[in-house]
């Protein structure tokens, strides 16, 4: 008898593709359910699935037919076998519909389940039976499952051990800041070092730095290309040092399921396309954990940008299921800038949770229950 793994699709597809993930077999076919205004969430499933080989077919209700009893019934009733095994995930779909699919399903062979998102656990209906998720999703599946395509990930720019020696020297303000505040004007291409400290500039985005190459000797910055910075180089001594040194430290201390770097998302933004960076993403138990790094905000305007972006990011791209976004600053510490954060649900760390382990195992211990809770 054919297997028939069955996903009700509606606002949120991760419950869905969780539950295929974990069900799937090799000769199982797959059949959606869903409304016309949520049909196009049934391709963002299959792309994530990434199987072309596999029987996959769809009712798509037609428009109102989700809220007509009788219809609703019949329309998919007509697709169903007598020769299949059903396998139903009861977790998307309104109510309504979630009422009507036991009495469709009833004349044929059909087992029903729910997830209890964001537990990792599958509850057989009718029954005490509930097993435990072990699929784990990756970066990708979660993005390509909300709609969302990730064209460009950044790799380290520098070993982990240099960058913790940076750290160290930011925060024990062993930098000079002053080069590092002049070199942001270059962030966004290659430059030639010796151009940058004697050439003259009228333009101010073109600043003269005369201490550049005493900048780079001092700190043993290992050029890939003698005497020209590349603009990742650049982009690291200005700020992305950051984003490495908490991309290792969750690494270390998270061992999540994926994690990625630096992820350029194209946003709409009314009639214009920009991109906007992910500093650091990675799924841990099946949830999406994304971090915005800053190496200082010293500002309430600054932080109201940082965290309108981070929220903005989450509403638009990231879907309904990802609460689960940071600030880390190296900032002094600021209640007013934390309760600005909290109101709109971003959990904002400064630089104490950074230098003081107590502190940052405080932070890990967070991360951890927000994954588990």
């Amino acid at each position: 008898m054919t297997r028939i793994i069955v996903s009700i699709v509606s606002e949120q597809t991760t419950p869905n593709l969780i539950f295929i993930r974990e069900m799937l077999k090799p000769d199982d076919e797959l059949l959606f359910i869903t409304s016309k205004k949520f049909e196009g969430k049934i391709d963002w499933i299959i792309k994530a699935l990434d199987d072309k080989n596999r029987s996959m077919n769809r009712i798509v209700l037609n428009d109102g037919t989700e809220e007509c009893w009788n219809e609703m019934i019949f329309q998919i009733k007509e697709k169903l076998s007598t020769h299949a095994n059903y396998l139903v995930n009861m977790t998307g779909g309104t109510k309504f519909m979630m009422s009507a699919i036991p009495v469709a399903f009833k004349d044929f062979n059909a087992e029903y389940y729910y997830i209890p998102f964001p537990k990792n656990v599958i509850l057989k209906i009718g029954t005490d039976e509930q097993s435990d998720i072990k699929h784990r999703l990756s970066v990708k599946e979660y993005f390509d499952c909300n709609n969302t395509n990730i064209p460009n990930i950044k790799e380290l720019t520098q070993e982990e051990e240099y960058t913790k020696l940076f750290f160290n020297k930011f925060v024990n303000a062993e930098l000079n800041f002053e080069v590092i505040g002049l070199l942001r004007n270059y962030r966004d291409k290659n430059s030639d070092i010796l151009r940058i400290e004697t050439e003259e500039s009228s333009n101010p985005k073109k600043p003269q730095i005369t201490g550049l190459s005493d900048f780079l000797e001092d700190n043993s910055f290992p050029l890939k290309t003698k005497g020209k910075l590349s603009k990742h180089e650049t982009q690291y001594i200005t700020g992305g040092w950051f984003e490495e040194y908490i991309f290792s430290k969750i690494k270390e201390n998270i061992n999540p399921q994926d994690i990625a770097l630096g992820i350029e998302l194209p946003i709409s933004d009314h009639e214009k396309v920009t991109n906007r960076d992910l500093d650091v993403v990675f799924t841990y138990e099946n949830k999406l954990f994304v971090i915005e790094c800053k190496t200082g905000i010293d500002k309430e305007s600054i932080l109201n940008e940082t965290v309108y972006k981070a929220a903005a990011l989450k509403n638009e791209r990231l879907g309904k299921l990802s609460a689960n976004t940071s600030i880390f600053s190296l900032s002094d510490e600021n209640e007013m800038f934390r309760e600005i954060a909290r109101a709109l649900n971003i959990n904002y760390y400064d630089k104490s949770f950074f230098i003081d382990e107590n502190k940052f195992l405080k932070l890990i211990n967070d991360i951890n229950k927000r994954a588990k809770g």
